[in-house]
């Protein structure tokens, strides 16, 4: 497969999931915000965005497989990366409230996080290494 074409079909799953994922947290939360549901429902309907960020991460996984080497090198140093943030801002904020009685820090967000991190190191780490070769 070419790599074009893995990166049309990787989008072409992985906007309509961020999509659906987005729109099925503020469902979440404006259902949870109204008491439209209680909370054993809440609990059932909480698995659908979770169901869909799986999805993501397999959609990534099954791109960096599509791809050539390269490219796959940017796009792990760019999820080495991501990670590299959320686990510092994940272990750094919890030291933080527990010793210095910090506001908590919802785990929530870390997978936004990870995202955003993941996707400015890859478009840092893209044009630095292509001209590198």
């Amino acid at each position: 497969m070419t790599n074009e074409k893995a990166t049309r079909r990787y989008l072409g799953f992985i906007i309509p999931a961020t999509i659906l994922f987005v729109g099925a947290s503020f469902a979440l939360k404006t259902a949870d915000n109204a008491a439209m549901l209680p909370p054993p429902a809440l609990y059932a309907v909480s698995i659908v965005p979770v169901g869909i960020m799986l999805s993501m991460f397999w959609a990534h996984w099954r791109y960096m497989t599509e791809i050539d080497e390269f490219l796959r090198f940017i796009q792990v140093k760019g999820a080495f990366t991501g990670l590299i943030i959320v686990m510092t801002i994940a272990s750094g904020w919890g030291w933080l409230e527990f010793y210095a009685d910090a506001p908590r820090l919802s785990i929530f967000w870390l997978n936004p996080i990870y995202w955003i991190a993941y996707s400015v190191a890859v478009l840092w780490f893209t044009p630095r290494d292509r001209a590198a070769t």
